[in-house]
């Protein structure tokens, strides 16, 4: 528990840190996310996500991205997963004058542990390993072929139950921070990709169905090493849950 907290407390003050950085880019943008749990048995479980990121700046579409994991629960509070992410990519700038679109195939593997602090209070640690396939590209169309490069996720989140009574909807806090690193033969200046710091809350509105609101500061180093994004998101999450 005591060494949870010390790299919990690590990743904060590291993401801190880098939010100091120089030759930052500012921007705010919206994301809408659509999230579905279909439980096939008591083991697993299908996980499946559709986000659109979208630009308050021309309402401008940054990012549509598909993820699909099928989950296996190990113990109660253990989970393992493999999946794939399809992504794809729009100009970082709501400004440009760029219609590139850039693809990418990520297989993903994951593993989460969660750990019951109280009757109202848990941590939940998650590694999630990203095996990124993008699509080449010169900045104005798509090239033959893709780069290649591994991302290692690490995340802790803090769950609180605000309010819980018996047979009644659920309203419960998140705080998270998560760390993501780059590593590959193509990576030269950025491996820090980025680091994601969240709260939101998540309001049941029945046994199958949750809304969340959130607020995800974002700080990402661009592959030229010497720029950085600084992001300010807001999150809106339909949770549905669905049982063979």
């Amino acid at each position: 528990m005591k060494s949870t907290i010390v790299v919990f407390l690590f990743l904060v003050t590291t993401s801190t840190r880098l939010l100091g950085q120089k030759s930052t880019i500012n921007q705010n943008l919206y994301w809408l996310r659509y999230y579905n749990q279909f439980t096939l048995n008591k083991k697993f479980v299908w996980h499946n996500e559709l986000e659109e990121r979208r630009f308050f700046d021309k309402d401008r579409l940054n990012n549509l991205i598909i993820h699909s994991r099928l989950h296996y629960n190990l113990k109660p509070n253990t989970e393992i997963a493999i999946g794939l992410t399809y992504s794809l990519q729009n100009p970082q700038d709501p400004n440009s004058t760029s219609n590139l679109i850039v693809p990418e195939i990520r297989p993903v593997q994951e593993f989460s542990y969660t750990m019951r602090i109280n009757n109202k209070l848990s941590l939940q640690q998650r590694l999630r390993i990203d095996e990124r396939f993008i699509r080449k590209n010169d900045g104005e169309k798509l090239l033959d072929g893709y780069s290649f490069n591994f991302r290692f996720r690490l995340r802790f989140q803090l769950i609180y139950k605000l309010k819980e009574e018996k047979n009644k909807n659920q309203t419960t806090l998140k705080i998270a921070d998560e760390l993501m690193i780059n590593a590959g033969k193509d990576i030269v200046y950025n491996q820090f990709d980025q680091n994601r710091i969240y709260i939101g809350i998540q309001q049941e509105l029945n046994k199958n169905i949750a809304l969340e609101l959130g607020y995800l500061k974002l700080h990402q180093q661009k592959a030229s090493g010497n720029q950085f994004l600084n992001r300010d998101i807001v999150r809106l999450s339909l949770y549905h849950r669905l049982t063979r």
